[in-house]
């Protein structure tokens, strides 16, 4: 079963199973990758014979650990990389008890994310609520955002420059991808505060016009961001390999709806797996030479909370 909730809508629930796609890209219905946007799942209502993927238990890794993946990574960028994202598993006791009504729950707590919660034969057990919208597109306009930068919403305090940094690498990688596509008239509003739960972020909007076809190619090309891998792309890709100890299974992949007149699809973020009554959560931070590796994990403590404050432990 699938349920899903799309900003300003109303809560759907279809029953099916997901299905690996044959051709990649090829958009329609509901939607979800693995984190490198390659493997693509499409929901339908008829039962296909697969293999389940991603079924050993999540790695979890110390608080030491994961500080000293991030100093690794900061070496490593003294030698060309500006940035990698760094994630890591983390887990709290998920009463069985509580599972059947927490899709409402993170639904009425986030009403401004994309909210959804599946059991599939396949993918196992997941739940998520993501701010941050990969693409949005009515018939002829496009929209996306750049969104990076962390704080708890009660330290309201001044953005540091590595984080007012952090977010406009992303808006330079999005609209140079469409400035490289002849995307001439891009138009941008931001940065501004985006509140997404227990957390804000520096937030970007940028919309364009073009042909529904360039949809397809517009994902190509734009997945992962900058906010989920790194710059450049193709050297974070491969340190977060070979830093990260665990699969990034749908984490920072993207996830949706595809219509022929409209699209809504987020990255995956804010998610986890459930494995009977635990609920493992995937968070990750963007490391950049400035980074302070405990500031860091309390980066990530604080993103997990989206998931965890939503569960009762007596």
């Amino acid at each position: 079963m699938l349920q899903y909730r799309i900003p300003g809508n109303e809560k759907v629930t279809l029953l099916g199973q997901f299905t690996k796609r044959t051709e990649p890209f090829d958009l329609k219905g509901f939607v979800v990758s693995n984190a490198s946007g390659q493997t693509q799942y499409v929901f339908t209502e008829e039962a296909v014979p697969s293999s389940p993927v991603g079924t050993e238990t999540p790695k979890i890794i110390s608080r030491s650990a994961f500080k000293d993946q991030v100093m690794r990574i900061k070496y490593a960028i003294q030698v060309g990389l500006i940035k990698v994202v760094l994630s890591r598993i983390t887990l709290k006791p998920f009463p069985i008890n509580q599972q059947a009504n927490y899709f409402d729950k993170l639904c009425e707590a986030y009403p401004n994310a994309f909210v959804y919660a599946f059991d599939d034969a396949i993918l196992g057990k997941w739940v998520g609520a993501s701010p941050e919208i990969l693409l949005r597109r009515v018939k002829q306009h496009f929209f996306t955002m750049s969104l990076a930068g962390t704080q708890k919403i009660s330290e309201n305090r001044e953005w540091t420059e590595k984080e007012k940094n952090e977010q406009l690498l992303v808006t330079d990688f999005i609209c140079s991808e469409l400035s490289a596509q002849n995307i001439e008239t891009v138009e941008q509003m931001g940065p501004y505060d985006h509140v997404a739960g227990p957390v804000k972020h520096l937030r970007t909007d940028i919309g364009f016009y073009a042909d529904p076809q360039f949809e397809k190619e517009f994902i190509q090309h734009l997945h992962p961001t900058p906010a989920v891998c790194g710059l450049p792309r193709s050297m974070a890709a491969e340190a977060i390999s070979l830093v990260e100890e665990h699969d990034r299974l749908l984490y920072s992949g993207f996830i949706g709806w595809f219509e022929n007149d409209h699209t809504h699809c987020y990255v995956n973020l804010r998610c986890g797996k459930i494995i009977d009554n635990v609920l493992y959560a995937f968070v990750g931070a963007g490391i950049t030479a400035d980074s302070d590796p405990e500031l860091e994990w309390l980066e990530t403590e604080n993103k997990s909370k989206t998931l965890f404050d939503l569960i009762e432990i007596d």
